[in-house]
């Protein structure tokens, strides 16, 4: 005999014989509890083979977790993260003492707590950044399981998991959140720092998560765009980064006019954002200049 305390079920083997009681392998439901389940259909074995299922306390059970991967920063559009679960009839009742909890990044207190019957409470970093009338289900006991995020900014990309519990029992599941800020400004600079020498320098501000960045001057015989050695500082700022690529090379390497680019890569799990931004260089050319491709991050997908 043993006890899974997930699934809440207690196998027992009858007649020496091992029986494949999982639920998963059974047509067991929950109101087969406290029945004997046939599992001819599942195992193969003959008609005389059962084994009986006897449930002890099956509490509550958490089937569904649902993250955005990924958000806009700033966007009107709100994030939604909702937790579906399901309970036993005892959890129900008013003196279950049902709790559904957010928390966020494995702080120890919640961000976000409803019980049945009382108002949702936005807690901490959520704090006046929920929409707490917002119904998940028209189940009294579901209702507001779930997160309506109003703007989110990049100060609320990481884990959130989803607490359902009862004086009896506790599930849980963790989800991981994004909110991706493209570039606040974006420049690509070219200035004289000797004679016959250029230095060209690309730098983002307002960027998150992290990016990387590569600077490219276009071949004038065959088009291609051809990377350069450059080097690259990232600044680590509150909620953002800063990033910066520079390069300094000699006139005669250069033909003219000699057009160079900045690409700034944001990536994720799922979308990888490039930014473009291009600059024309001319030897006769004033001292500093610069030029913005005004095309809007392109999202490139795997």
């Amino acid at each position: 005999m043993f006890l899974h305390k997930r699934w809440g079920y207690v196998v027992i083997r009858l007649d020496a014989r091992v029986c494949s009681c999982a639920c998963e392998r059974s047509h067991w439901r929950r109101d087969d509890v406290g029945q004997s389940v046939d599992l001819n259909t599942a195992s193969g074995n003959t008609e005389d083979e059962f084994c009986t299922i006897v449930v002890g306390v099956r509490g509550v059970q958490i089937t569904q977790l649902f993250v955005p991967e990924e958000v806009r920063n700033g966007t009107n559009e709100a994030a939604i993260l909702d937790c579906e679960y399901t309970l036993t009839p005892a959890d129900l009742t008013a003196t279950s003492g049902l709790v559904v909890k957010w928390f966020f990044n494995n702080g120890p207190a919640p961000v976000y707590q409803w019980i049945p019957g009382q108002r949702p409470q936005d807690l901490g970093i959520l704090k006046g950044r929920l929409r707490l009338d917002y119904r998940a289900s028209s189940h009294e006991s579901t209702m507001h399981r779930a997160l309506y995020i109003l703007q989110p900014t990049t100060e609320l990309s990481g884990e959130y998991k989803c607490s359902v519990s009862t004086f009896t029992d506790e599930d849980f599941m963790i989800g991981k959140m994004v909110v991706i800020a493209p570039e606040k400004h974006l420049y690509l600079l070219q200035s004289r720092t000797a004679l016959e020498r250029v230095n060209i320098t690309c730098r983002a501000v307002g960027v998150f998560p992290e990016p990387k960045m590569a600077l490219f001057r276009e071949d004038v015989i065959t088009g291609d765009s051809v990377q350069l050695p450059a080097r690259v500082e990232t600044i680590p700022q509150e909620y953002h980064y800063d990033i910066e690529a520079t390069t300094t090379l000699q006139d005669d390497y250069l033909d003219t006019p000699t057009v160079f680019y900045c690409d700034l890569y944001i990536a994720n799990k799922s979308c990888i954002w490039l930014i473009m931004v291009n600059i024309v260089y001319m030897i006769q050319c004033s001292t500093t200049s610069e030029s913005r491709d005004d095309t809007a991050g392109i999202p490139l997908r795997y």
